[in-house]
């Protein structure tokens, strides 16, 4: 075994020479390149400029078959594990937050979603990280004697808090 040079010592073939090498594809390999920053409320308006002029209003007036078709697949796709999940919020939560509130809150926050945020298709809905973070809420709620609907109340609203913050100073274009 020698080891080579580079790797136009070890291409002797013309046809195999005239094919691009690894580091002739991908140039940028390796290298961070971020977007041009958007701080304050710039990109918040530039994605609500797009999404109001560009998909809400074809969105909004786009009711035929299929339509109908995908809202009845996802109420299908997205009631089954809201129940599950609705009967586990119920025992995790001492009955504070059961199957009803999850289906409401689901209803009400994909309606919300898809009017506002442009994007209909879109599955909202409980997961597993949310339900662990919630029992873990409810567990220290009980830790520390508080209510538990108004301490997860208000952590909720401290979580939009700082969704706005970081959306409003784009510190989400540093997250890759």
């Amino acid at each position: 075994m020698c080891p080579a040079a580079n790797a136009k010592d070890i291409v002797n073939d013309p046809k195999q020479a005239s094919l691009p090498h690894n580091s002739d594809l991908v140039i940028e390999a390796g290298k961070v390149i971020l977007d041009a920053p958007m701080p304050w409320g710039r990109g918040i308006i530039k994605d609500f400029k797009e999404c109001i002029i560009g998909h809400w209003w074809e969105e909004m007036i786009n009711f035929n078959f299929k339509t109908v078709a995908v809202t009845l697949f996802l109420f299908i796709a997205v009631i089954a594990p809201t129940l599950t999940f609705g009967a586990v919020y119920g025992k995790s939560t001492n009955n504070a937050i059961g199957a009803i509130e999850t289906m409401v809150a689901t209803a009400w926050v994909g309606t919300a979603y898809a009017v506002f945020g442009g994007m209909p298709l879109c599955v909202i809905g409980s997961t597993g990280p949310v339900l662990a973070f919630t029992t873990a809420l409810t567990d220290i709620a009980r830790a520390i004697d508080v209510p538990f609907l108004p301490f997860y109340g208000w952590c909720s609203i401290w979580l939009v808090g700082y969704c706005f913050v970081a959306a409003f100073f784009d510190l989400t274009r540093y997250v890759r």
